[in-house]
């Protein structure tokens, strides 16, 4: 998960919320973490970091920016 952390942070900054839910998101989707274990890391439960990924990829559909940013870090993680 630190090198999906890393890559999102060198996009989006450190503090950035927009930039957590997508570690968050995209931790879910290419880590094969449970959702409880993500969630403890953000220090929330497995229902809100479920809830977090799916507003991230519904903004994703309709947000070119967001999406363009989303591809430039799965570029740089190889996914």
């Amino acid at each position: 998960m630190q090198d999906i952390f890393d890559k999102v942070e060198s996009v989006f900054g450190k503090e950035s919320a927009l930039g957590r839910n997508v570690k968050m998101f995209l931790s879910q989707r290419y880590t094969g973490e449970k959702l409880k274990d993500i969630g403890t890391h953000f220090g929330i439960g497995e229902s809100g970091v479920s809830q977090v990924s799916r507003r991230v990829n519904d903004k994703i559909r309709s947000d070119k920016k967001l999406r363009r940013k989303i591809r430039k870090i799965e570029k740089k993680l190889n996914v």
